[in-house]
């Protein structure tokens, strides 16, 4: 007979799941990262696992998702916060964002084989919803008001920005600045 958790418990075990899950990814990739070590890593039964998530690809879907939400709230605080005529605290505000979306298990993810693995198993309802999900952030309220898509920009550097054994580790950060200077310095004209 399964274990009944506490809310409390159930949220710690969900926490940590998500937590595993991202360093894992980071440190092995998708298709190396195994249920049998989140389970290990958390400290929970294998059918524990199951009794939260029905794969590993939905939980890291779950996970890439809260991401995505921790990027929204920090472009949308940012936002709040900066001057918007301000070229360099808008260009911070985004360069925060690709911080936050490069030191998580959302960079793995860009890459187009590891995003195949995961929503390959992610049931068609769930990836219809979320298709039908826009971005809703301060910055993107800013590019629809002014009728400017860059969606497909933003997405090139954060490609580009995987690349930093090409263009030098020394080197990528303020390169990626460039490039989001100059987007910016585009949206505020």
């Amino acid at each position: 007979m399964p274990k009944i958790y506490s809310e409390e418990e159930r949220l710690k075990i969900v926490r940590d799941l998500k937590k595993q899950v991202d360093i894992l990814i980071r440190e092995k990739g998708v298709k190396k990262t195994t249920v049998d070590e989140l389970v290990q890593r958390t400290g929970i039964p294998k059918g524990t696992f199951y009794l939260f998530y029905p794969s590993k690809e939905m939980l890291i879907y779950e996970c890439a998702q809260d991401l995505h939400k921790q990027v929204d709230e920090h472009i949308n605080r940012g936002m709040r916060e900066a001057d918007k005529d301000s070229v360099e605290e808008v260009t911070d505000v985004l360069m925060g964002a690709i911080d936050i979306t490069m030191n998580s298990c959302l960079k793995v993810l860009l890459e187009p084989e590891s995003m195949n693995l995961v929503l390959r198993k992610i049931p068609e309802d769930v990836l219809r919803e979320h298709g039908k999900s826009k971005d809703d952030n301060e910055l993107q309220k800013l590019l629809d008001k002014k009728g400017i898509n860059m969606k497909g920009a933003f997405t090139m550097i954060l490609m580009g920005s995987m690349y930093k054994q090409v263009i030098g580790e020394d080197n990528i950060k303020e390169s990626t600045r460039y490039l989001v200077r100059g987007l910016v310095e585009q949206i505020l004209r």
